[in-house]
């Protein structure tokens, strides 16, 4: 069975109202529970590296085994199979994957533990729930709403759980968003995409939160049509966005990487979206939404780049240090994620995403099945040669002018990175060497600059800060230096791709992004 699902978190300010409108909706259908579940796990984590997750769960005076199989972390559908025990007391039951076994997750779960046959499942973590359910009619389908309040705890901590699940039970699986987005407007909930599987791992594993979530590998068959290849984008960067973005919003907190991720994870979709052209003609408005979220996150990530590697080197050279004010209006990037905006642009993705898979399924889009290898190599190219003839003239650019390369750059290396199961690996490791070491080179000169400018609008009413801004020019001459000789390593590369790979004619003008 597939269980399409989104879980929202609910904060402590509106718990009762949300509770009395679960409530009100159908008094006399109103259902509660108490479900306490144990997860178990082998030492290394093998059912979490492949997104599963294994319970005992007691519903009432019932026992029911799930065994839980996801399509990727950042997928509100995935692969639930429940097996209720006969056993009604109070003792827990026996745990017997064998119970799986008519199932697809059963039989992929049964193959992984063979591989490691030194090892066997173990209770990892629990959890104590009291939920409340409801159905709620949608104009694509009906619902569940279930509200859940308890906690997951492990032998040494716990943590409090407040959501609220909406699962489809009949209809379009895109009744899920519609109800997601009423609560999201009504109450300011947010999208969370971490598992109580992940979280009950980072408790007995003694983490803060869950570890930051990187670009992922992408596989292209070399057949693959525009919209299987944007899908498959489009999916890993929401994955990267969504979860890192789960983990800034929650309660118990986040880290600098979790920041920077997400903001990478945006610059990725905004390259996607640049990449495949006009075929998102609908969806151009992301272009700013996504620009201006990073942008806002990249106000506290430039803080802390400051205090990470320049802030040091300053106290290394005995420079008197100064006091940067913090901006007054600066919004934390948690408050930044759970905006009510953000959250429904998260969920238009969502949506986009899910319309994408059905129409790819029902070949209902014409554009959408022309083959992606050629148009894709070939907007790349054109992305390669500006950004050779701007690395072999670095040192006539303006600031403007490097900084705007170092964003070329970056889109490149993104979109390399999104075919490179269509690329040689050799020539590709190379190429990624080489362009890895020019953007070294271009962020340190970024950096510097980004510092000095900020120093020298301090400078009228702290003198001292004229230390910083004459030894940050003087590094600023040094590290565009050191652009220049390796931009002109990379202006020698060739590109990852052979000449015959690229169209000669482009037969699909439309579709192929303007010069950029």
């Amino acid at each position: 069975m597939t269980e399409i699902e989104l879980k929202l978190q609910v904060p402590a300010t509106v718990r009762a109202a949300l509770a009395q409108e679960i409530k009100d909706r159908s008094p006399d259908n109103l259902r509660r529970q108490r479900l306490q579940a144990v997860y178990f796990d082998t030492p290394s984590r093998l059912l979490a590296s492949e997104d599963m997750a294994l319970r005992l769960r007691r519903e009432g005076r019932n026992w029911v085994q799930t065994l839980k199989a996801g399509k990727g972390l950042d997928s509100i559908s995935r692969e639930e199979d429940n097996i209720r025990l006969p056993d009604r007391s109070a003792a827990e039951p026996a745990l017997d994957v064998s119970r799986h076994l008519r199932s697809p997750a059963g039989r992929r779960l049964q193959v992984l533990l063979q591989r490691v046959q030194g090892e066997s499942l173990q209770r990892r973590f629990a959890t104590d729930v009291r939920r409340q359910s409801q159905i709620q009619r949608t104009r694509r389908g009906f619902v569940e709403l279930c509200f859940d309040e308890g906690i997951i705890q492990s032998e040494q901590r716990q943590l409090g759980l407040r959501e609220l699940e909406i699962e489809s039970i009949k209809g379009s699986p895109l009744a899920v968003l519609e109800a997601a987005a009423g609560y999201i407007k009504r109450y300011q909930l947010w999208i969370d995409l971490r598992s109580k599987a992940q979280r009950g791992h980072m408790l007995f594993e003694d983490r803060a939160f869950i570890s930051p979530t990187k670009a992922g590998s992408i596989r292209l068959e070399a057949g693959a049509n525009i919209d299987e290849a944007l899908l498959a984008i489009f999916s890993d960067c929401r994955r990267q966005v969504m979860q890192n973005a789960s983990q800034i919003a929650a309660e118990e907190g986040h880290g600098p990487e979790h920041v920077h991720q997400i903001r990478v994870g945006l610059r990725r979709l905004r390259t996607a979206m640049k990449l495949f052209g006009q075929r998102l003609q609908a969806i151009a408005h992301w272009d700013a939404q996504a620009r201006s979220l990073a942008t806002d996150l990249g106000a506290s990530r430039d803080r802390d780049v400051l205090a990470e590697s320049l802030w040091p080197r300053l106290r290394d050279i005995d420079a008197p240090l100064i006091e940067l004010p913090s901006p007054t209006d600066l919004k934390s990037p948690r408050d930044l994620i759970r905006d009510k905006q953000c959250q429904l642009w998260f969920l238009e993705w969502l949506e986009h995403d899910m319309k994408l898979d059905l129409d790819r399924a029902r070949n209902d889009n014409e554009l959408g099945q022309m083959p992606a290898q050629d148009l894709l190599l070939e907007v790349l190219q054109r992305w390669h040669r500006k950004c050779k003839k701007m690395s072999a003239n670095f040192g006539q650019l303006s600031v403007d002018e490097r900084h705007d390369l170092r964003k070329r750059m970056k889109r490149l290396r993104y979109g390399v990175e999104f075919v490179r199961s269509l690329l040689q690996e050799k020539r590709l490791e190379h190429f990624l060497q080489v362009m890895a070491e020019a953007q070294d080179a271009l962020g340190e000169y970024n950096d510097l600059h980004v510092a000095h400018a900020l120093y020298k609008s301090h400078s009228a009413h702290q003198p001292q800060a004229w230390f910083a801004v004459g030894w940050l020019a003087a590094q600023s001459d040094y590290a565009a230096d050191r652009c220049i000789k390796v931009l002109q390593d990379f202006a020698k590369v060739q590109a990852p791709w052979r000449k015959r790979d690229i169209p000669r004619n482009n037969t699909n003008p439309e579709i192929i992004t303007p010069g950029l």
